[in-house]
């Protein structure tokens, strides 16, 4: 059981927000419970920190980050040059960080947990 975790479905999963669908939840306490593996792209990270910052969202962020890194579920993944090369080859979506975190599932090889209406939409990575 392997999946990368988009940013808003990291942050509400953290904070139990309601805009969390009761599937996405159950498929990430699955992966926990399983000892699956729950990728957390650095994208995901930068992120959820300017999520925070704009304060629009009320969460603690250092908490967050605290837990993705002690949690052995989680895994922090780099944006290294192969996921580069993947997001060049990603056409349908136009948002960057978006395409980023596609890149990182297709080069995994991992289904995305995501909320996301473009990246569900598309064909580029197998969704959640």
């Amino acid at each position: 059981m392997l999946y990368v975790i988009d940013t808003h479905v990291l942050i509400w999963y953290f904070t139990g927000n309601k805009r969390l669908s009761a599937d996405l939840k159950a498929k990430i306490d699955e992966v926990r419970q399983q000892g699956g593996r729950l990728l957390v792209p650095t994208i995901v990270l930068a992120e959820a920190l300017a999520v925070d910052a704009k304060g629009r969202v009320v969460f603690d962020f250092a908490h967050l980050y605290q837990l993705v890194q002690t949690e052995p579920e989680f895994e922090v993944v780099d944006f290294s040059v192969e996921i580069f090369d993947e997001v060049l080859r990603i056409q349908t979506i136009p948002e960057i960080h978006d395409r980023i975190i596609v890149a990182t599932a297709r080069f995994y090889q991992a289904n995305l947990l995501t909320k996301d209406g473009i990246i569900r939409s598309s064909s580029e990575v197998d969704v959640n």
